[in-house]
């Protein structure tokens, strides 16, 4: 329940977010927090994907075009 409620709570913090650094920041932190719930749900396969490509290769990538 703890981590559907910081879902919730990152999901109204991206909305409301004026910077794009802050919305890519969040989007990593959904990810991981995402994850955390694929493992607690037994789907670890799912859920190391979701870390390695959601929280890992996506935020390097949003981070770079923000960089440009």
């Amino acid at each position: 329940m703890v981590l559907l409620t910081l879902l919730a709570i990152v999901t109204v913090a991206i909305i409301g977010q004026r910077s794009l650094f802050g919305v890519v920041i969040l989007s990593g932190i959904y990810s991981f927090l995402m994850a955390s719930v694929l493992i607690v749900l037994d789907a670890v396969d799912v859920a190391m994907t979701e870390a390695s490509v959601g929280a890992g290769v996506s935020l390097v990538v949003l981070l770079a075009t923000l960089h440009l």
